[in-house]
């Protein structure tokens, strides 16, 4: 069992006062168990970072004020904690006085988080069964860094409620970024079941099944993702030169990359056009022709003139592949 949270923790770093009872933390002392959260609050978000992440962003984290400033609370939510708290004064094992407590700091927001998830978590260990539990918890855990918990409680809700579509995404898109790429598979397998036709779906399966080395499947995810739209289709073709180089087929990832350049018509959204022509360079460096390898890089340079890799690599292709000299023009 993790130490209780204490105003003046809170106060001090809002990681450090999270109360948490977990099997896999069970062999570890309380201190050590504390540093463990500590650790994985403030370092963890630093190692989920994807080179594909640009597209999951696309899918909002359902986050209580959404990043806006606190609304007030409603004008009976001290009073209505005062009566949760008399509650348990008389009976500490009133389960519904806990549960009650817990979701009404889960609503005042990210501030009274710390006693949201103690009175959530002492009504689980009393054998409470509200799924709100669940939901509260799972988006208190994801807004604190603490992934892993949050996929667990959002599983345990969506075993009560198996239709809930944002849910779900949320879940998938945590086990993507947890690098449980076979299970976000599956998360997306069961939402393009139930939603066929969705074009955010169909991309980030796509990008699942191509992180899970599903390369078949991907390729046909993003193909697939093409009648969505313009824009949809310039992203599904930069996903397939991509997955094609991944694959030493660099003749079709060719293909594919000038199909994602923007045109008139539509341009990738998602993908900036430095990242299309630093992809098109090292394909033309993969086919020996370098001179428009070059151009793919000077390009990148002059879309993104901080872009040391791009520089970098300019550079060494100047050295090792000079460019020709035009051939002096005989007079007559």
């Amino acid at each position: 069992m993790l130490p209780r949270v204490t105003p003046e923790v809170a106060q001090g770093l809002e990681s450090g006062r999270i109360k948490r009872s977990r099997e896999a933390l069970a062999a570890f002392p309380a201190r050590v168990r504390s540093w463990i959260i500590l650790a994985v609050i403030l370092l963890g978000p630093a190692a989920f970072v994807f080179g594909w992440y640009w597209n999951f962003r696309r899918v909002e984290l359902p986050r209580p004020h959404d990043g806006a400033a606190p609304p007030p609370p409603m004008p009976n939510v001290d009073n209505d904690i005062r009566q949760a708290q008399d509650r348990l004064k008389a009976d500490p094992h009133d389960i519904g006085a806990l549960v009650k407590l817990g979701i009404i700091n889960f609503e005042k927001g990210k501030d009274s988080y710390p006693d949201a998830i103690n009175a959530l978590e002492d009504a689980r260990n009393m054998g409470a069964m509200d799924t709100r539990i669940f939901y509260c918890l799972g988006i208190m855990y994801q807004e604190l860094g603490l992934y892993n918990f949050a996929i667990d409680e959002y599983r345990r809700y969506l075993r009560n409620h198996p239709g809930d579509k944002e849910i779900r995404m949320l879940a998938a898109k945590l086990l993507y970024q947890q690098g449980r790429f076979p299970e976000a598979v599956g998360e997306y397998e069961r939402l393009k079941f139930h939603y066929p036709n969705d074009g955010v779906i169909e991309e980030n399966l796509g990008l699942s099944l191509w992180a899970a080395k599903q390369y078949r499947r991907a390729a046909d995810s993003f193909t697939a993702l093409k009648s969505y739209g313009p824009s949809e289709g310039k992203r599904a073709e930069f996903c397939l030169g991509q997955l094609s180089f991944e694959q030493l087929q660099y003749n079709e990832s060719l293909a594919h990359l000038l199909a994602s350049l923007p045109d008139g018509k539509a341009q990738a959204v998602g993908v900036a056009p430095e990242k299309i022509h630093g992809a098109l360079a090292l394909t033309y460096q993969k086919l020996g022709r370098f001179d428009d390898a070059r151009s793919a890089w000077e390009q990148v340079v002059a879309l993104s003139p901080k872009d040391v890799k791009a520089q970098v690599a300019l550079r060494e292709l100047n050295r090792r592949y000079p460019p020709k000299k035009p051939k002096p023009v005989k007079k007559p």
